[in-house]
C-alpha cells in the first residue's frame, strides 16, 4: 500500500466545502473582508476516516459520537458540520467548535488521527496540520 504524505491532501482540503448550521464556506487565497462567526475563534474537527483511510459507516459514527462526548465533556459550544469535496463524492461529518484554542483543537485532531483540522478567527482560516502543527492560511469565501 502506498502511504501518502499528509500534505499531499492539501488540494483536497483547500477545495473542500465546509458546511455548518450557521453558514457554508470554502477557502481562498484572495483577501476579502469576510469575518466568520462574529470574530469568535473556531475549529472544524472530524473523527471520520483516520489518516484518510475509509472506515465503515458504523465505525465512523462511533468515532463521531466519541468526539461529540469529549467536546461536550469540556463544555465547548458545538454545532454539526460537514466537510465535503466540491462534487460531494467525499463527505465527513464533524463539529464546528467555538472558542477553542488552536493547541486544544490540534490535540483533538491528533487524538482522532486526522491529517488536518480547520482553525480560524475573524477573516482568516488556517488549514492546521495535526502532525507538525504547521498552519497554511487562507481567507473564507461564503457560499
Amino acid at each position: 500500500m502506498l502511504l501518502m504524505n499528509p500534505t499531499d491532501f492539501l488540494p483536497a482540503y483547500a477545495s473542500a466545502v465546509y458546511k455548518t448550521e450557521a453558514l457554508n464556506f470554502t477557502l481562498t487565497s484572495i483577501p476579502n473582508n469576510i469575518v466568520l462567526f462574529s470574530n469568535r475563534s473556531f475549529a472544524i474537527i472530524t473523527a471520520y476516516n483516520p489518516r484518510s483511510q475509509v472506515l465503515s459507516k458504523e465505525e465512523n459514527y462511533a468515532r463521531h459520537l466519541q468526539l461529540q462526548n469529549l467536546l461536550q465533556s469540556e463544555s465547548f459550544v458545538i454545532l454539526p458540520s460537514t466537510g465535503q469535496s466540491p462534487d460531494g463524492s467525499w463527505q465527513e461529518e464533524g463539529f464546528l467548535v467555538f472558542d477553542i484554542e488552536l493547541d486544544q483543537a490540534l490535540e483533538f485532531g491528533k487524538h482522532f488521527e486526522q491529517h488536518a483540522i480547520i482553525y480560524g478567527q475573524g477573516n482568516r482560516v488556517a488549514l492546521a496540520w495535526c502532525e507538525d502543527s504547521r498552519l497554511e492560511w487562507f481567507y473564507p469565501e461564503v457560499i
